[in-house]
């Protein structure tokens, strides 16, 4: 652990949060900065575009698998061990995208550098649970919420940007920049948060019992209510990140000079949510707050859908977007609780239970975004009804599996 980390009070520096969001934000940044260059990519590859979109496909499917494996091996041998063998992968990887010469290889690539990114992000959340629970927890991760939403809305400006001083390799060199970044932050700054007899009380198991934590998971049954609600509140994010291009391009004919205005749009609504939800947890529990994120979110995405079914057609851009930002934005005080909730849960395996959680995230968003992209009837309804049966579904499981109106006891707690 870096000297002095900790105040007199024990506590961590105000500067700790913008550390873990930095970290955190390693995979917005790779997923969203590339996104301008793959029409280049595709011509200087000989392929499709299509072809090349598998690459998304293949980062989200790889960031889930280095959650779940990195999570069980992190509470193991340690939150920073994990995080710098996952940003080794991340950046070795990096390199060998710059000379990819096939889109096969270079989506095999960007899997392997989603599993590095993977294990190096996971170790975030279970350093939020190691130090702070409840509404610190809560507090804590609305502030990395907050920073990190900065990255999507950036990113594609940054990649759009290096592309006007190069092609596309200028993009995959800024990213092998910020992972050199991050493993300076890793080793040199975050602490150790799992203790040396924790550790070894862990090395003694066998390594079957490693993955015996996501068995203790899937049996706490008010637990997976926070985590497949959430999961479907990603879903509903998914849907609204993967349909963006057509329904501002091409469907309202928006330049693509104007799009990353409305798309940082609904991120910046989500990030002021975020903002408030800090300030409602002076006087509020992360459950409570929750429960009235995911009843806004259900009737924003109603609205959507009643505005799309009114207009049609003709339906006006500002009719779209007014329930759009409100639905992203209550995503804002959502997100942070729920995960509170969820970790409250588990104790001595924050580091499992947060690589299930994020990998859940990005599982279900990714096939729930495709489902509506696979069912695409050139409107607007598939997206709006996609987004309010996620909304519903997160609204029931909130309700009546986590029964988040009801306390958390310390029994319930996975020992």
């Amino acid at each position: 652990m870096p000297p002095n980390f900790f105040d007199a009070q024990g506590k961590p520096p105000r500067w700790f949060a913008p550390c873990l969001a930095a970290l955190v934000a390693l995979t917005p940044f790779a997923i969203d900065t590339y996104l301008p260059a793959i029409p280049n990519m595709a011509a200087a590859l000989g392929v499709e575009v299509a072809q090349v979109q598998h690459s998304v496909s293949s980062y989200l499917l790889g960031f889930a698998v280095g959650q779940i494996f990195g999570g069980p091996l992190s509470d193991r041998w340690g939150r920073i061990l994990i995080g710098t063998i996952g940003l080794s992968i991340f950046i070795a990887s990096t390199m060998l995208i710059l000379f990819a010469n096939t889109v096969e290889l270079l989506i095999a690539l960007r899997f392997l550098q989603a599993v590095g990114g993977g294990f190096a992000t996971v170790i975030c959340g279970a350093i939020v649970r190691d130090l702070y629970h409840g509404r610190e927890a809560a507090r804590i991760m609305s502030m990395i919420a907050t920073m990190m939403l900065i990255a999507p809305m950036v990113a594609p400006v940054i990649g759009a940007t290096l592309l006007s001083f190069g092609d596309w390799h200028t993009i995959f060199i800024f990213l092998l920049v910020y992972g050199l970044l991050m493993m300076f932050l890793v080793r040199g700054i975050l602490p150790e948060t799992v203790s040396r007899f924790r550790r070894a009380r862990r090395q003694r198991q066998s390594r079957r019992s490693m993955l015996q934590g996501y068995g203790q998971i899937f049996r706490c049954r008010r637990a997976l209510g926070f985590l497949f609600g959430q999961a479907f509140v990603s879903g509903c994010m998914f849907i609204y990140i993967t349909t963006a291009p057509f329904v501002f391009m091409d469907h309202f004919g928006v330049s693509s000079e104007q799009f990353p205005l409305l798309f940082g749009s609904c991120v910046l609504g989500l990030a002021i949510l975020v903002q408030l939800n800090i300030r409602l947890l002076k006087v509020f529990e992360p459950r409570q707050i929750l429960v009235v994120g995911v009843s806004a979110l259900l009737m924003s995405c109603a609205l959507l859908l009643a505005s799309t079914l009114y207009f049609g057609e003709r339906q006006p851009l500002l009719a779209w977007m007014i329930p759009l930002v409100m639905a992203m934005g209550s995503i804002g005080i959502i997100a942070p609780n729920s995960a509170a909730c969820y970790l409250e849960f588990f104790p001595n395996i924050s580091g499992t239970a947060n690589a299930l959680y994020g990998a859940s995230l990005f599982i279900f968003g990714g096939v729930l975004g495709g489902s509506v992209n696979a069912v695409h009837t050139g409107t607007l309804v598939p997206i709006a009804v996609g987004m309010l049966c996620c909304a519903a579904a997160a609204v029931s499981l909130a309700l009546f599996v986590a029964r988040a109106r009801q306390p958390i006891s310390v029994e319930e707690r996975v020992k």
